[in-house]
């Protein structure tokens, strides 16, 4: 391993760390500059936004109304491969509710990350996400026989 692999390891781990920030500072035009323009995320019941403008315009939906730090984000275990310009990584997600409005356990979500980076003009850009959610606190272990859903009071986001 080389001072250039250990340097993109970096710089990729700081690009998901300012995914969860923009994520929870409601700001949807600094989470789809994170992305190539090409980019795409699949959320399974929120649906896949494919580009940029997409990303900017779902995102910019479902936090529109969502004070700062409604809900926190935390990415953790990374797992990166790195081949040339090309990189490959998984991470877990626990996504906790700090509102206080929901009855039940503030841990909401977990879930795991498979995303796809590519460097463009010298920088790492998301280019694909995928989420693949694994527990939900309103239905507990998360497959075909038990698919997500989107709680009731997390529709009135993407309206």
């Amino acid at each position: 391993m080389d001072v250039q692999h250990l340097l993109d390891l970096e710089e990729i781990r700081q690009l998901k760390y300012r995914w969860s920030w923009a994520l929870e500072t409601s700001a949807p035009d600094d989470l789809a500059d994170l992305f190539t323009e090409d980019g795409w995320i699949e959320t399974g019941p929120w649906g896949r936004m494919e580009g940029r403008d997409a990303i900017r315009r779902g995102y910019g939906r479902a936090y529109r109304h969502a004070p700062p730090f409604r809900n926190m984000h935390c990415v953790t275990n990374p797992r990166i491969t790195i081949d040339g310009d090309d990189a490959a990584g998984t991470w877990y997600l626990l996504d906790c509710d700090t509102s206080g409005d929901v009855e039940g356990p503030a841990l909401r979500i977990l879930a795991v990350y498979d995303e796809t980076y590519r460097r463009v003009g010298g920088a790492w850009r998301m280019a694909s996400v995928t989420l693949d959610y694994k527990w939900a606190a309103h239905v507990g272990h998360v497959g075909p026989d038990n698919p997500m859903t989107i709680p009731p009071h997390q529709r009135r986001a993407r309206s």
